[in-house]
């Protein structure tokens, strides 16, 4: 049995769903294995409660709650440590580089790096100030505008449409998507009609089966003044005077290039996507030591929810706790740099069949357990009750033990 006072370190790279779940529950072994460290990194000094942004969009208190530090994300005291740094490289099997060049040796990494919409729902704001800034900006430009233009009807698109529609009954709101249905389609075609019609009940203009054409310079900043954008299918010009983007989602893997130099063959699909085994470990022989959950991996677009990768965090975690529990660290060391067989460790199983799409604070649709909650009111309950309120933000706030309210 492997002595459980060695040192063992462990690099968690992203504070969101899946990297937070994961550098919590393998911080709680250091209670059982005294030697171990868990080190988190973020290029942001707080996370962002991704999910809540469209009601961040519109209520400036929800977003001003919405940013919690990573600095109060470990107890007091405790061994463990945030680097607020981005990743530059994983180097090879036990090293990451910073960008501000230090290195970091690891027994375990755990990649959690997510990804990046073109638009304004993931905030990429280093630091809180800025993040508020950015979401007050767009705001405002809510507020001065006659017409909004939404592009994506998957979840988020949905939420947005909906939240904006219902703060400003006023404007011309058109969301515009390019399938014959709005939300993911392995989801029942109920829960997509019930959003359309209760999006039109809010006054939203809902475009089916056309592909808005995204001009190059489109980003964050590009999305407030008036426009012009061109369906593909239609040839239909939409005019808006803010653009909302929800699509075009890439997965932040730039930092894996030095590594698959040195393993000698890449890791990363067309999509660059990392990609993993049913364990949620790197897809490599000499990489069983790392685990990818979460927005990163190559898993199919239907597990891209922010709860589903908080559950592949605890997998990820759970089989680093196996690894550990068998003594794999000390073995990697003993091989000095060969390959060796890990312990079986488990598959992440995506048994949750549950969306909840708030439609502004008091409309929703969802499906649970394969039954669509569409056009019902008992939807409109449910949805408000279990996600509206909050965006669960409640949730996350009990994963920082020494944040203060002086800090808000």
């Amino acid at each position: 049995m492997a002595d459980s006072k060695r040192e063992i370190s462990v690099v968690v790279v992203g504070g969101s769903y899946a990297g937070a779940a994961a550098a919590k529950r393998l911080a709680g072994l250091a209670k059982k294995y005294a030697g171990l460290r868990v080190t988190l990194v973020d290029q942001s000094t707080h996370y962002f409660h991704a999910i809540g942004f469209p009601k961040a969009l519109v209520d400036a208190d929800f977003a001003a709650k919405s940013f919690l530090p990573f600095a109060d994300f470990f107890a007091a005291g405790s061994k463990h440590a945030f680097i607020n740094q981005r990743l530059r490289h994983v180097v090879d099997e036990h090293h990451v580089e910073l960008d501000d060049g230090q290195r970091l040796y690891f027994d375990y990494l755990v990649l959690a790096t997510g990804g990046q919409a073109p638009g304004p729902i993931n905030v990429a704001a280093r630091t809180r100030d800025e993040g508020l800034a950015e979401i007050a900006r767009l705001r405002a430009g809510l507020a001065a505008a006659e017409s909004v233009l939404v592009v994506g009807g998957g979840p988020v698109g949905v939420e947005v449409a909906g939240f904006v529609a219902a703060r400003h009954p006023d404007k011309h709101v058109t969301l515009v998507h390019s399938r014959a249905r709005l939300l993911p389609e392995n989801f029942r075609a109920g829960v997509s009609n019930g959003a359309v019609a209760k999006l039109q009940r809010l006054g939203v203009n809902v475009v089916l089966n056309d592909k808005v054409e995204v001009p190059a310079d489109m980003d964050y900043a590009a999305g407030i003044g008036h426009r012009v954008l061109r369906g593909i299918n239609s040839g239909t010009e939409y005019a808006s005077d803010v653009q909302i983007l929800a699509v075009g989602f890439r997965a932040n893997s730039a930092y894996i290039d030095k590594l698959e130099q040195h393993l000698g063959q890449p890791v990363r699909n067309a999509s660059n996507a990392l990609r993993v085994l049913p364990t949620l470990q790197l897809d490599h022989a000499r990489t069983p030591h790392i685990f990818v959950p979460g927005d990163v991996n190559d898993l199919p677009g239907s597990t891209k929810f922010g709860f589903k990768a908080e559950m592949q965090g605890n997998t990820a975690a759970a089989n680093v706790q196996k690894l550990i529990a068998q003594g794999f660290d000390v073995t990697m060391k003993a091989a000095q740099g060969a390959a060796v067989a890990a312990p079986r460790v488990g598959p992440w199983t995506d048994y949750v069949d549950l969306m909840l799409v708030p439609i502004g604070p008091e409309l929703g649709v969802a499906q649970v357990l394969k039954i669509a909650l569409g056009g019902s009111a008992l939807a409109n309950l449910f949805v408000r009750q279990l996600k509206a309120k909050d965006f669960m933000l409640g949730m996350r706030k009990g994963m920082y033990p020494n944040k203060k309210q002086k800090r808000e």
